[in-house]
C-alpha cells in the first residue's frame, strides 16, 4: 500500500509539472526557450519512470528507462546553461556544443540497449508492492555515462565558484538554490545507483526541481538583463543600468553604472535600495523617477558629467512571476557640452545681428529725423513740435500699459518711433502753403491735407526691404491716418471708429494736445485747463473714447514735460541775450 500512495504521488506531481507548463504558458507570446526545453524533458523524464513502473513486460520496461536516458543526457545541459546566464558567465558555444556530443554519443549507446549486450549485458524486471523494478547489468559501454556524469560536474562546479567568488554581483539566494537543485538531482542519481534502492527517488527529485526552476527563471529575467536591455541600450544610447523588484531590492547592475554612481560599488544584490538613500543615485535618479514615474530624465548632473536616464517596466517570466524596474543610464555630457555652444553661438550670432540691425535703424532713423527737421524747419508755426509729440506719445504710451489697454510692449515701442515721423509728408508741400501765416483758401487747405497720404507713400519708400513688416505698417499708419476723426469727419479717407488704424488714434491725441498747448503764429498757446477741457469735449467725435479718457490721465507727467521745455526754452533765450 505505501509504494501505491508514492506511485499516486509521483502522478500527482507529473500533472502539476504539466499544469504549470500549460498555466504559466497562456496569454504569453514570448517565452523563454530554455523554459520551454527545462519543463518539456521533465516531463519525458517523469512519464519515462511513470511507464517503467507500471511496466508489464522487461521489454516495456527496457524501452521506458531509454525515455528516462533522455532527459538523463540533455537535462544536465539545459541547467548549466541556466545557471551560467544567471550568473552573468559568457561560456563558449564550443562548452556547450562539447557537452552535447557526448550526450548524444550516451544516449544512442543507451538505446542500443536490447539489440546489443555493450550498454547492459542482461535486464530483467521485479515487481516490489506492485510496482515494477528493472535490474540492470551494465556492459563496458555503460563506463561512457559516468565520464559524460564526471566532465559535466567540472564544468557546473566551475559555474558555481564564479557565482560564490561574485557573490556582490549575483544574488546569494540564486546561486545557492541552483547549487542545491543542481546537487540534488546529481547525488539522487549515484544515490540510487549504488545503494540499489527498489523506490525511485529521481521522479521526485526532478518535481521539486521543476518548481524550484519556476522561481529561478522568474528571477532570471531579471537578474539577466544584459541580453533583455539590448534592445533599449541600441535604442537609447545606455552605458549603464540597474535592475531592481517592486520591493525595491537590488537585482543587478553592470560595472558601467558603478561608474557613474560610486556608491553602488559597496551594495549587494538583494540589498534594498533604501540604504543609498541621501546618495546621488537615490536622490537624482531613483526617488524621482519611482514617486514621479518618469520615463525620462534628461541632464542629470553627477560628479561633472551629464546624464540622461530612463525608467522601464519588466515582467518576470510566469503569469504570477514577481515585476520590476530597470534604470538605464546614458552619458550626455558631450551633447551637453555641444548644445550649450551652439546655444553660445546663437546668441553671439542674435547679438551681432541685432547690433548691424541696431546700426542701420539708428541710420534710417538719422535721416527720417532729418528730413523731419528740415521739414519743422520749413514750418515757421510748428517749432519742436516732432521731439515734443514723440515725448507725449512716450507718456501716453507708458500709461497705456499701466492700465492694461489690450496693446503689447512691442507695438508701443514701434508707436514711439514712428512718431517724429507722422508730418514726413509735409516735405512734398509747396513752401507757399506751408509758410503761409495766414488762414488757408480751400484750395491751400486741400493741398495740406495731401501730406498725410504723402507721407505713408515717403515712408514706405524709405523703409523699403527692412525686415520689420509690422514696424513699416505702424509708421506708415501714423503718417496716413493721424487727421482721421472718429466720427468720420478727418482726412484724407474719412475713416471712423475703429476703422482708424489704433495707431493714429494714439497719435491724434499726441497731435492734437501738443497744437493746443503751443503757441502758433495764427494763435496763442492754450492753458492746461482749457487744452484738456478741448480733449475731454471731443473724446467720441475726435478721439476714441477709451483712449481719450487713458490719455486724460497723463495730465500731471505732460503738465511737468511741458513746464521743463518752458524753463528750458526761457535759459536758451536768456543764453542767447547774454543775460
Amino acid at each position: 500500500m505505501g509504494y501505491q500512495v508514492y506511485e499516486y504521488l509521483i502522478y500527482g506531481l507529473y500533472f502539476l509539472m504539466i499544469f504549470e507548463q500549460v498555466v504559466i504558458t497562456i496569454g504569453k507570446k514570448k517565452r523563454s526557450v530554455y523554459h520551454m526545453l527545462l519543463c518539456t524533458l521533465c516531463i519525458i523524464t517523469v512519464g519515462g519512470y511513470l511507464v517503467m513502473m507500471n511496466a508489464s513486460t522487461a521489454e516495456l520496461a527496457l524501452e521506458a528507462n531509454k525515455v528516462t536516458y533522455l532527459g538523463g543526457c540533455l537535462l544536465p545541459i539545459v541547467v548549466l546553461k541556466i545557471g551560467a546566464d544567471m550568473c552573468n558567465i559568457n561560456m563558449k558555444m564550443w562548452v556547450y556544443g562539447m557537452l552535447a556530443i557526448v550526450a548524444i554519443v550516451v544516449l544512442g549507446l543507451s538505446w542500443s540497449s536490447g539489440y546489443t549486450d555493450h550498454y547492459y549485458k542482461s535486464y530483467y524486471i521485479e515487481t516490489v508492492n506492485g510496482i515494477t523494478v528493472l535490474h540492470k547489468e551494465y556492459g563496458p559501454w555503460h563506463k561512457a555515462f559516468y565520464f559524460y556524469l564526471l566532465l559535466y560536474f567540472i564544468v557546473a562546479a566551475i559555474v558555481i565558484v564564479h557565482g560564490v567568488r561574485n557573490y556582490r554581483n549575483y544574488s546569494n539566494k540564486v546561486v545557492i538554490l541552483y547549487t542545491v537543485i543542481w546537487g540534488g538531482l546529481y547525488f539522487t542519481y549515484f544515490g540510487e545507483r549504488f545503494l540499489h534502492l527498489n523506490i525511485k527517488l529521481m521522479p521526485i527529485m526532478l518535481a521539486i526541481g521543476m518548481t524550484c526552476f519556476v522561481f529561478l527563471f522568474r528571477r532570471a529575467n531579471l537578474l539577466s538583463m544584459n541580453t533583455n536591455f539590448l534592445n533599449i541600450e541600441e535604442r537609447v544610447k545606455v552605458n549603464g543600468y540597474i535592475v531592481f523588484n517592486m520591493n525595491e531590492r537590488l537585482m543587478s547592475l553592470n560595472e558601467r553604472m558603478t561608474e557613474f554612481f560610486p556608491e553602488l560599488k559597496g551594495i549587494e544584490i538583494d540589498s534594498e535600495l533604501s540604504e543609498l538613500r541621501g546618495k546621488p543615485f537615490y536622490e537624482k535618479v531613483f526617488l524621482p523617477m519611482i514617486t514621479d514615474q518618469l520615463p525620462q530624465i534628461d541632464g542629470v548632473e553627477v560628479n561633472g558629467r551629464y546624464l540622461r536616464t530612463y525608467l522601464r517596466r519588466i515582467n518576470a517570466a510566469g503569469q504570477f512571476g514577481d515585476r520590476g524596474w530597470v534604470i538605464g543610464v546614458g552619458d550626455i555630457s558631450e551633447e551637453v557640452k555641444y548644445k550649450e555652444m551652439l546655444k553660445n553661438y546663437r546668441e553671439r550670432l542674435e547679438a551681432e545681428v541685432l547690433e548691424k540691425t541696431k546700426d542701420i535703424d539708428n541710420i534710417r532713423q538719422a535721416i527720417v529725423m532729418g528730413m523731419a527737421s528740415m521739414i519743422e524747419s520749413r514750418d515757421f508755426s510748428t517749432g519742436g513740435h516732432i521731439r515734443r509729440t514723440s515725448d507725449v506719445v512716450s507718456i501716453f504710451s507708458k500709461e497705456l500699459m499701466a492700465s492694461g489697454y489690450p496693446l503689447s510692449k512691442k507695438f508701443l515701442h514701434m508707436v514711439v518711433i514712428a512718431a517724429p515721423m507722422h508730418d514726413l509728408g509735409k516735405i512734398g508741400v509747396d513752401d507757399a502753403v506751408l509758410k503761409k501765416k495766414g488762414k488757408y483758401t480751400p484750395e491751400e487747405y486741400e493741398e495740406m491735407k495731401k501730406h498725410a497720404a504723402n507721407g505713408a507713400v515717403i515712408v514706405r519708400r524709405v523703409f523699403s526691404g527692412m525686415s520689420d513688416e509690422e514696424l513699416v505698417n505702424v509708421v506708415a499708419n501714423v503718417a496716413n491716418y493721424h487727421h482721421e476723426k472718429w466720427n468720420g469727419q478727418g482726412y484724407p479717407l474719412g475713416l471712423k471708429g475703429e476703422e482708424i488704424p489704433v495707431e493714429a488714434r494714439i497719435m491724434a491725441l499726441a497731435d492734437v494736445f501738443d497744437a493746443l498747448v503751443s503757441k502758433r503764429y495764427y494763435k496763442e498757446a492754450y492753458s492746461y485747463d482749457e487744452a484738456f477741457k478741448i480733449i475731454e469735449e471731443s473724446i467720441g467725435s475726435h478721439f476714441d473714447p477709451e483712449l481719450g479718457k487713458i490719455f486724460l490721465k497723463t495730465r500731471p507727467k505732460l503738465e511737468e514735460m511741458y513746464d521743463r521745455y518752458a524753463r528750458d526754452n526761457a535759459e536758451e533765450l536768456r543764453r542767447e541775450a547774454g543775460l
